[in-house]
């Protein structure tokens, strides 16, 4: 039993570990052209390369000719009234500490979603802020008011 498996057959080349069938390709790999499969960038008869395309391969990350895209501009009020408002709500049972970050909240809240729309930064913090502020207006002013009647 020295080429036969269990069964009286023999094995095939795919079972056997590091052999390929002559004339099958392996997965991935293309013939002629190696690292990836595609032909190098030449100039042939048509003129130059393509656009873009440089005899030392294509750049790993964009290769675009007109750059980055820009970020937006921060929205600092808008951050500043969404934490205000948050710390707001869950310190709405501290009497007065709750009603000054709430109010905070709203006013940076709003001011932070004037500042978006006029340079074109991003509002959704600075609603998060405006609606957290005013939510947490109400239980703290009810917290001040059983504290004052107490």
């Amino acid at each position: 039993m020295s080429a036969h498996d269990d069964y009286g057959q023999q094995p095939t080349p795919q079972q056997q570990y590091g052999q390929q069938q002559y004339g099958q390709q392996q997965y991935g790999q293309q013939q002629g052209y190696p690292y990836g499969g595609q032909p190098p960038a030449t100039q042939g008869q048509y003129g130059p390369a393509p656009y873009g395309h440089s005899p030392y391969g294509n750049a790993p990350y964009g290769n675009s000719p007109y750059g980055y895209a820009q970020p937006k501009p921060g929205n600092g009020l808008g951050t500043a009234g969404f934490v205000l408002g948050l710390l707001g709500l869950i310190l709405c049972w501290v009497p007065v500490v709750g009603i000054v970050l709430g109010v905070l909240g709203i006013i940076l809240g709003g001011a932070g979603m004037a500042a978006g729309k006029r340079n074109g930064s991003g509002t959704g913090l600075a609603i998060a802020g405006l609606v957290l502020g005013i939510v947490s207006l109400i239980p703290a002013i009810i917290v001040l008011v059983a504290v004052v009647n107490s």
